[in-house]
């Protein structure tokens, strides 16, 4: 009687997507999700060449930009995933760029920069000094670019999910 209660219970487990909403491909506009990462890469590039740290501009431009990504999440241009990615890394530079004269977010943003690099790059966070500004700006890099590919792949792991959902649909349990 066990053996029959764990063997539903797995094929249960294994079947569970079928059951849940179909994730389909979402409706979603690449072209937008482009022109917000695009955005970000202009920013630095104008910091970069200003060589300046203009803390007034990238406030502007990280409101600006969280208010027309949650627009085109509204909308349905953006999928979740891409939505909180990026809405996350908008939060990452907002923090590496902001002021903290008096060293009181230390703690906070030290914990969530460990965690940001260690996601994105594999590594651990140096947690301060150049090295460790480097490697925040290497790890926002390789986010911009990552979310890139998730755009660009959307359809592709669309596919990639059915087909595997449809592996489950003849499960049956052994007897």
């Amino acid at each position: 009687m066990t053996k029959k209660i764990i063997g539903l219970a797995v094929v249960a487990l294994l079947t569970m997507p079928l059951w849940a909403e179909n994730p389909g491909t979402p409706a979603v506009d690449k072209k937008v999700g482009t022109a917000l990462l695009d955005s970000i890469a202009r920013l630095f590039q104008e910091i970069a060449s200003r060589g300046t740290n203009p803390v007034q501009q990238i406030e502007d431009f990280l409101v600006q930009s969280i208010q027309e990504a949650r627009k085109a999440k509204d909308n349905g241009q953006l999928d979740p995933v891409f939505f909180a990615r990026y809405q996350r890394l908008l939060g990452v530079i907002k923090m590496t760029m902001a002021p903290d004269p008096g060293g009181i977010l230390v703690p906070v943003l030290d914990q969530e920069l460990k965690r940001f690099v260690y996601e994105v790059l594999g590594e651990e966070y140096k947690g301060s000094g150049p090295g460790a500004i480097g490697q925040v700006a290497n790890a926002i890099a390789d986010e911009l670019i990552n979310l890139q590919l998730h755009l660009e792949n959307i359809e592709t792991k669309a596919n990639l999910r059915k087909a595997f959902d449809e592996k489950f649909i003849d499960a049956t349990p052994k007897k």
